[in-house]
C-alpha cells in the first residue's frame, strides 16, 4: 500500500507540473480532481490537504480590511469558477481584490492540524479580469455563473490543484438526482453593523444528496429550471451565506468533478428545503468560450495593457 501511495503522489505531482505552465487549457482527470487526503451548515472539518481547488474571494474596504466572502473553484492554473452574484458586489464599501488558494485555517498564518502536520502557506493572487454570464439575473439568480482570471499562473501542489469539469461523457451524463455531493467552504454570518465574518475558521465539508426537479419546484415558489440543480433538504446540513460561489462536487472514477456552484436557497439547513445550485454541465460551452475569448483578447498585449483589464466584463 505504501508503494502504491508513493507512486500515486509522484504521478499526481508530475501531471500537476505539466499542467502548471502558462497554458490555461482545462486539465485532464489526474491533473485535476485529485483529493490528496485520504459556513457549511452542519459540516465537519476537512483534512488539511482536502479539496485543494477550494478558493476564497477576498474583498477589501477603504481601510484595507479584508473580508473573506464567497468561494470559488480553481479549474486551471489561471481561472476560478464562481457565482455571478459574488462578483456583482457584496456592498458599496467592499471591492473584490484577490483570490486566496491553499487555505485551511483562516485565523492562522501557518496551518497545522492536531497531528502537527503543516501545509504550505496559502497564496493570495490578484485578478486580471472577470466575466459574468450576460443573462445573469439579480432578481432570480438564473445563470448565476462567473469566471475570474488570475493575474498570474499558480503552481499546483498538494494544497493547490484544480477540480475537473464534467466534460467526459461518463461525468457529463451522471444522474445528479441519485448523486451524493460534497460542498466545501467556511461560511459567514452578517452582523447588524453591516460587517461580515466567516462562520468557521477551518475549511468545512458536508455531504448533500441530489434532489429531483419535481421535489425542488414543490419546495420553492420560484421556478427551478434545468440549468439549476438542487441538493440537500436534510435538517442541519446545507450550504449557507458565504459559501456562495463554492463548488458542489462528486467523484467519478476516482476524480472529483464540479457539478454545481452554490447559488441560493431559503434559509440554511431547513428540513425539506434543498439548496439551489448553478448546474455546471449547462455552462461548459460558456466556460470554454469565455476562457478562449479572454486568452485570445490578451494575445499580443504587453504587461501594462493586461493590467489595465482588471474589470468586470459583461459577455
Amino acid at each position: 500500500m505504501a508503494i502504491r501511495k508513493e507512486v500515486t503522489c509522484f504521478l499526481f505531482l508530475l501531471l500537476a507540473y505539466l499542467y502548471s505552465g502558462e497554458c490555461s487549457s482545462l486539465p485532464q482527470p489526474g491533473a485535476c480532481g485529485v483529493d490528496a487526503s485520504d459556513r457549511i451548515y452542519g459540516g465537519s472539518v476537512t483534512n488539511i490537504d482536502s479539496y485543494p481547488w477550494t478558493a476564497i474571494l477576498i474583498f477589501q474596504n477603504s481601510l484595507n480590511t479584508n473580508l473573506y466572502h464567497c468561494g470559488g473553484s480553481l479549474i486551471t492554473n489561471r481561472y476560478v469558477l464562481t457565482a455571478a452574484h459574488c462578483i456583482d458586489g457584496v456592498s458599496e464599501d467592499y471591492n473584490l481584490v484577490g483570490i486566496r488558494l491553499g487555505e485551511w485555517d483562516l485565523k492562522s498564518d501557518t496551518d497545522c492540524n492536531s497531528e502537527s502536520i503543516c501545509s504550505d502557506a496559502p497564496v493570495d493572487v490578484g485578478i486580471e479580469s472577470m466575466v459574468k454570464h450576460a443573462d445573469y439575473s439579480r432578481e432570480t439568480l438564473v445563470n448565476d455563473v462567473a469566471l475570474i482570471k488570475l493575474n498570474e499562473s499558480v503552481t499546483f501542489t498538494d494544497y493547490i490543484a484544480p477540480v475537473c469539469l464534467p466534460i467526459p461523457e461518463i461525468a457529463k451524463t451522471k444522474n445528479t438526482d441519485e448523486t451524493t455531493f460534497t460542498a466545501v467552504g467556511w461560511g459567514n454570518t452578517e452582523h447588524k453593523n453591516g460587517t461580515y465574518e466567516f462562520g468557521s475558521r477551518y475549511k468545512l465539508h458536508v455531504q448533500l444528496k441530489g434532489v429531483n426537479m419535481t421535489y425542488c419546484n414543490e419546495a420553492y415558489e420560484e421556478e427551478i429550471i434545468d440549468s439549476q440543480l438542487c441538493a440537500g433538504a436534510e435538517k442541519g446540513e446545507d450550504t449557507c451565506q458565504g459559501d456562495s460561489g463554492g463548488g458542489l462536487v462528486a467523484p467519478v472514477d476516482g476524480y472529483y468533478y464540479a457539478y454545481g456552484i452554490v447559488s441560493w436557497g431559503y434559509g440554511c439547513g431547513r428540513k425539506g428545503t434543498p439548496g439551489v445550485y448553478t448546474r455546471v454541465t449547462s455552462f461548459l460551452d460558456w466556460i470554454e468560450k469565455n476562457m478562449d475569448k479572454d486568452d485570445k483578447k490578451n494575445d499580443g498585449k504587453n504587461d501594462d495593457e493586461k493590467n489595465n483589464d482588471d474589470k468586470i466584463n459583461e459577455n
